[in-house]
């Protein structure tokens, strides 16, 4: 595991009813697609250091901690890349912004954020330990609320256009 940064709030923060966005950055998701020097390429079945590997071992795992006054307050897993699935077409590496709802972390002072994969060898993790984030605090899908209330909107313009035999 890596703990790659810690965020931390100048007051408590309730977090119910927010999140993050988080996406992987270029350099973590070529690595994982490709593989690379140091890093394997997910879903290779190729044997690795005389051990067959399958596409079910790999995965590579964003935890974000909630913190108050130095005490947790939970914490939220998102895989940003997952190749568990017994279907290979589940398997995926995250190539866009996805919400993560940090309700459950409650009211918090700082989040810190680690990063664990399944590739590792003799000095650590080989997947590259960089993720983006963004819009930390945001409400779930704000877009999708804009419609459906635009969506209402039209409903009530329409309804009041119709006129009554």
């Amino acid at each position: 595991s890596y703990t790659a940064t810690s965020l931390s709030f100048s007051s408590a923060v309730d977090f119910t009813g927010l999140g993050i966005e988080v996406n992987n950055t270029t350099y973590s998701y070529y690595s994982m697609l490709n593989g690379d020097s140091f890093a394997k390429k997910f879903g290779d079945d190729s044997a690795t250091e005389g051990v067959v590997e399958t596409d079910q071992a790999d995965w590579f795992l964003l935890t974000v901690e909630g913190n108050l006054s130095g005490g947790s307050t939970g914490s939220v897993d998102f895989y940003l890349a997952d190749y568990r699935y017994a279907d290979s077409s589940q398997d995926y590496i995250v190539n866009a912004w996805e919400y993560i709802d940090l309700s459950s972390l409650g009211l918090v002072d700082a989040l810190s954020f680690s990063l664990s994969s399944s590739d590792n060898g003799s000095f650590g993790m080989n997947t590259p330990n960089y993720f983006a984030i963004d819009n930390i605090g945001v409400v779930p899908e704000p877009s999708a609320y804009a419609m459906i209330a635009g969506l209402l909107a039209l409903g009530l313009v329409f309804s009041r256009r119709r006129k009554l035999p």
